[in-house]
């Protein structure tokens, strides 16, 4: 009997088998997939890396000045580092309730927080929430934030890639950091190198109880220490001392609710008792502030300060935490002279009330020498630098934008004929004003810039937006070096200072540097570069280089420019002529219009003063008004103290000071210009020639007029009939030789009403009271009278 042997059949999977094994290999793959990406990302070359370097200072850093001298060291007066044995337990429990309740029992990184937060950002659709333990915080301010601003600096923005890439290196780091240091450790670091709000540059809550209560850590009662663990993540907003500066924002309100909700946590998770919460929350803070205001008498203090943001831009790290060595742009013998300008001990200011801000900018280089931030700089608790605060520039932005490109784009000569006319350039309802309150029809280029009228500035800029399109200028504004929010909103208006057209000195020296450097502005910067020491990281200055115009427009405008200044249009320009060098230079205003109403301040009065001036070398423009806390209570510009032209006075000063240090010499005509009518026109244009016949396309209202056989009138816009003469009247007697003739008697001079817009220059309202306040009465009886006076002789 032969032998059968069984084949036993293969078991087929049935579906869910095979379903079951496809879902563990994605699974897998996916396991291996996130591995490696999170292993990419923690190893990003261009990513953060922990050190322990980046939580304490061994050593401060320095900054040094243009020639390589010490400016300025960080030492105890920017940190004050307490020990975890010296801070308060109820400190320590404000900031567990608020930041991290399971502080001491993770390891650096809160899954379940982080998942509930993570939960949030995804019904939400932003990464507001981001579920970090106090450890992860602590890198946050140590590393993330910083890294945060390189790439924003570096692409413009930060992506929601680059947000969940950042979160990872930074759950990372705070694990690493974790194994490294212990919880103490982390929880002083954490304290001494946050910022609270604290002025001067100050890090750390010793400093700031000093700076708001006037005492050390271990004496902060449970108020004092809910209000610090509840402003650190909005410093700015939660600074009750901020109220003695901004109006616009209860501050102090503002900071006790955010401690009533640290005051509630501390409640909730069992620190406080029921008693005790009532007690503190009910505790008026005002009270328990005791600010002591303290001068610098260091007149780089402006400068540093503005050196230390630009270095935590660059490197992406803090220099007050991080040992550093900051090279700058400052040149100290400009930077003290500004000092004394804003002390008062240069030039004299018309009142206590009355403030200034400036900026020089070396124009071919783009680096700024010295700033002057204001009167009260050295001592404000909460402090305002107005060399970088922004205002409405006026009459200053129509050489940058209404002007200088229509030597490129519209073939302008600097001869070329405009018209100041009555029209609504910017269809708001009614026609555009003059400072001067009236029209002189076709002028040349040169005159209207000369006595700053705002018409023809208008026209030249809508031809030009239309030549190119809107999109053309806000690149344009954006290359001058204007913050987005401006020149993403640019209209017409932008030319004559109005709409949304904001700038600071810095910004507005930086724009004007394009004129007497080929047309080209090389970004604004304090610093040339910095070196890390534990690494010697060395990273350039922002030395970015925009073309703007080219620059034979460049030459042209700046031939205009020093017209405005010797032209005699008595525009306050004057101020800046000098014997020994050539200076170019324009003026720019703005006016309340009705808004300073709601103050007590008188409709269409001046709100601000611009004078910008600059040599072959150096640009500096100067702003002069008041600020916002004495806006508010109803301070504004007198008539007087406009024609004092203080800024004028300033930025003649720092021309002539700054003449020690550079070599002035005219800005030199170019190649491509060519001699045109007494002036110059591009080359390029000279065979088609500047068509200077200014056509204007009559409007039905003025056809119909002349139909009827009247006489348009430009100015008012309306048709004006001739009137049938009157029957003649009875002859008048013939005056006797010896009866005088009574003159009109003179009234005051009225200072004429600057029109409700921006754009007007003082100067020339000031010319035009000069020649109509000499003679008042009709002057045909004027002339009667001479006449009648020969006959008599």
């Amino acid at each position: 009997m032969a032998n059968t042997t069984k084949v036993k059949k293969r078991r087929k999977l049935d579906i869910w088998n095979k379903l079951a094994i496809v879902i563990l290999t994605c699974f897998l793959v996916g396991c291996i997939s996130v591995f490696f990406i999170l292993v990419n990302v923690i190893n990003d070359p261009e990513g953060m890396r922990f050190s322990e370097d980046g939580l304490t200072t061994l050593s401060n850093s320095r900054i040094y000045d243009r020639d390589g001298n010490l400016m300025y060291e960080f030492g105890d007066e920017i940190r004050e580092d307490i020990t975890y044995e010296q801070i308060p337990q109820n400190v320590i429990d404000a900031f567990l309730s608020i930041e991290d309740s399971r502080f001491f029992d993770h390891n650096g990184f809160d899954l379940p927080r982080f998942i509930s937060a993570a939960l949030t950002n995804l019904r939400t659709g932003d990464f507001s929430q981001g579920g970090s333990t106090l450890t992860m915080q602590m890198i946050d301010n140590a590393f993330t934030k910083n890294q945060e601003e390189k790439l924003i600096t570096s692409k413009g923005s930060i992506s929601k890639l680059d947000q969940v890439k950042l979160k990872i290196q930074e759950i990372y780091l705070s694990l690493i950091a974790e194994q490294s240091i212990g919880k103490e450790e982390i929880f002083e670091y954490y304290v001494n190198r946050i910022w609270f709000g604290s002025g001067n540059n100050t890090r750390g809550i010793q400093k700031a109880a000093q700076y708001f209560f006037g005492k050390d850590v271990s004496q902060l009662n449970l108020s004092e220490a809910a209000f610090l663990a509840g402003c650190i993540n909005a410093p700015g907003t939660y600074n009750p001392l901020a109220n003695m500066y901004d109006t616009e924002v209860d501050h102090l309100q503002l900071a006790q609710d955010r401690r009533n909700v640290t005051l509630q946590l501390m409640l909730q998770h069992g620190y406080i008792s029921e008693s005790e919460y009532k007690l503190a929350s009910a505790t008026d803070l005002s009270f328990a502030l005791n600010y002591k205001e303290s001068t610098s008498s260091d007149p780089n203090e402006a400068f540093i300060d503005q050196a230390i943001s630009e270095t935590i831009t660059l490197t992406g790290q803090d220099p007050g935490i991080i040992p550093m060595d900051i090279y700058t742009t400052c040149n100290q013998a400009v930077q003290k002279q500004a000092d004394e300008i804003c002390a008062g001990n240069v030039v004299d200011f018309s009142r206590d009330e009355f403030d200034i801000g400036f900026a020089v900018i070396e124009s071919q280089t783009g680096e700024i020498i010295a700033v002057g931030p204001g009167r009260r700089y050295h001592t404000d608790a909460v402090k305002v630098d107005n060399s970088t605060d922004r205002k409405q520039p006026g009459s200053s932005m129509k050489p940058l934008l209404a002007y200088s490109s229509t030597f490129d784009i519209l073939g302008w000569s600097t001869e070329h004929t405009v018209n100041d006319k009555a029209k609504d350039y910017f269809h708001t309802g009614s026609n555009l004003n003059n400072s001067d309150g009236k029209y002189d029809g076709k002028m040349t280029l040169k005159r209207a810039l000369g006595v700053s009228k705002n018409c023809p500035a208008a026209a030249a800029m809508i031809d030009l937006v239309n030549e190119k399109g809107y999109d053309y200028w806000i690149e344009f504004c954006r290359k001058l070096g204007y913050d987005q929010d401006v020149y993403e909103e640019f209209v017409e208006q932008y030319a004559i200072g109005g709409a949304n057209m904001y700038a600071s000195p810095v910004q507005q020296a930086s724009a004007y540097t394009i004129f007497s450097n080929k047309g080209n502005r090389v970004n604004a910067h304090t610093v040339r570069k910095v070196i890390r020491r534990s690494d010697s990281l060395e990273v350039e200055g922002n030395t970015e280089e925009y073309e703007l115009i080219s620059e034979e427009a460049a030459f042209m405008m700046s031939y205009l420019l020093e017209n405005v200044v010797t032209g005699g249009y008595q525009n306050l320009n004057e101020w800046l002529i000098s014997p020994n060098y050539t200076a170019y230079g324009k003026s720019g205003t703005s006016d309340w219009g009705t808004d300073g109403l709601q103050y007590g301040i008188p409709a269409y009065t001046y709100k601000d003063e611009w004078s910008i001036g600059y040599t072959s070398e150096i640009t500096i423009a100067v702003w002069s008004g008041f600020t916002q806390q004495y806006q508010k209570l109803g301070y504004y510009f007198s008539y007087a103290e406009l024609m004092q032209g203080t800024a004028f006075q300033i930025t003649h000063n720092l021309l002539d000071f700054c003449q020690d240090y550079y070599n002035y010499h005219d800005i030199e005509v170019p190649d491509g210009v060519s001699p045109y009518k007494g002036g110059y026109i591009k080359t390029e244009f000279l065979s088609k020639g500047d068509d200077t016949t200014v056509e204007e396309e009559e409007s039905e209202e003025e056809k119909a007029c002349k139909a009827d056989g009247g006489q348009w009138d430009e100015e008012s816009e309306s048709c004006i009939m001739e009137e049938e003469p009157d029957e003649p009247e009875e002859p008048v007697d013939p005056v006797e030789p010896d009866t005088p003739v009574e003159p009109d008697t003179p009234t005051d001079p009225v200072t004429p009403d600057p029109g409700g817009e921006s754009g007007g220059d003082p100067g020339q309202i000031a010319s035009e009271n000069a020649s109509t306040g000499m003679f008042l009465m009709d002057p045909r009886k004027f002339l009667m009278g001479i006449q009648k006076l020969i006959n008599i002789l």
